[in-house]
């Protein structure tokens, strides 16, 4: 039965990816292509660590060539900010994974930074604001039901996973109306 939840729910991912790289502006086929792979890569890992609390590391061996491409696919973003993003999420969850037990799994961390080359800085740091709010959303959903304990470690992963879609998809716009929301642009 999860095989076909997670079956529609590819289909939603690649739904989507048609709507915003094909409906919504004109057709853009190499972004449809990588946005339609990293969401299927993002799905199966958010599957893995939710059912495990772990994320393999192929999985992130398997995003990298999807973070190379994405250099030629969104050229938007250059080589600075696509380093700075590598760095600037994963290096401080690490920091805090080794401050605190268990903050932080390495897969997490490593998610994070191979991802933060494919957004780039402005894209992981939406991503990651994304994926705050769901985890800790989930956590307090967890509390409320009784479903969880105070201090009970839950899967972070699919949270991640759905921030970096969201910005995957309209990181950039997400970045721009916050731009002009603080009249910095």
């Amino acid at each position: 039965m999860m095989k076909f939840y997670i079956s529609i729910i590819f289909i939603a991912l690649a739904a989507l990816c048609v709507v915003r790289f094909i409906f919504v502006s004109e057709a853009m086929w190499l972004p449809l292509g990588l946005s339609i792979a990293v969401g299927g890569l993002l799905l199966a890992i958010s599957a893995i660590d939710y059912a495990t609390q772990e994320i393999p590391d192929y999985f992130h061996l398997m995003m990298i060539p999807l973070a190379i491409a994405a250099i030629w696919v969104f050229p938007d973003v250059g080589m600075w900010p696509r380093v700075v993003g590598f760095f600037i999420i994963s290096i401080p969850m690490w920091g805090l994974a080794m401050v605190v037990n268990g903050a932080f799994g390495g897969g997490d961390i490593k998610l994070m930074a191979v991802c933060g080359f494919l957004l780039g800085w402005q894209g992981i740091l939406v991503a990651f604001f994304i994926a705050i709010l769901l985890g800790g959303g989930w956590g307090i959903l967890l509390l409320a039901t009784g479903r969880g304990k105070k201090g009970q470690q839950i899967a972070f992963g699919p949270a991640l996973c759905t921030g970096i879609f969201a910005s995957l998809l309209w990181g950039a716009d997400m970045v721009a109306w916050y731009r002009n929301f603080l009249l910095l642009s």
